[in-house]
């Protein structure tokens, strides 16, 4: 049923970082004395207070799942391309977490959040193709996404030494896996 379509995009959209391989935990606030990002990054003076970012992201948990509920009202199928396209989007969303939260690369983030603002368009789109209501149910996601993206730039540009827009290996900055054992797989014979 939609009701239970539009659960799981909740549920989603909450714990996909639950299925991540990679480290997605939350940045420690009792280290950062509270604060909603570190003490030794420095954000520009238009920055939401970090109160807004629980009730910003509630908010379009529950549009997330209001308009996936609509899209699987209308297709009827859970592996059409749409709601696929969220799925995708909320692993793109929660590898950039990893990148910009666990392992503070600034520069790689603002590269990386550029693929998490295509692709909340691209399912903006798709579900307004799909139910044009839906899409613009999303559509604050899509204006909320865009508003972080120039604030993630913001961030990259103020602090200084500035960082690459690319990973370095053997920075110390690269995440853990969450599975430590799933790179080292090796084929072994029955005998």
């Amino acid at each position: 049923p939609p009701v239970l379509v539009g659960l799981l995009f909740i549920f989603l959209s909450l714990r996909s970082r639950v299925a991540s391989v990679l480290d997605n935990s939350r940045p420690n606030r009792d280290a950062m004395d509270g604060k909603a990002t570190p003490l030794d990054i420095k954000r520009p003076a238009w920055t939401p207070p970090g109160i807004a970012f629980p009730f910003i992201w509630l908010s379009i948990t529950a549009l997330r799942g209001i308009s996936s509920a609509m899209v699987y009202t209308q297709t009827r199928a859970l592996a059409c391309p749409a709601l696929l396209s969220m799925v995708l989007h909320l692993c793109i969303g929660d590898t950039w977490n990893t990148i910009t939260n666990i392992e503070k690369r600034l520069g790689v983030s603002t590269l990386g959040v550029l693929f998490v603002w295509s692709s909340v368009w691209n399912v903006i789109i798709q579900y307004y193709n799909i139910i044009p209501l839906a899409g613009k149910i999303l559509a604050p996601s899509g204006i909320w996404i865009t508003i972080a993206s120039v604030l993630t730039f913001h961030i990259w540009r103020i602090n200084t030494p500035i960082q690459p827009l690319y990973p370095v290996r053997n920075d110390g900055k690269s995440a853990k896996w969450k599975f430590q054992n799933l790179g080292k797989l090796e084929a072994t014979s029955i005998r």
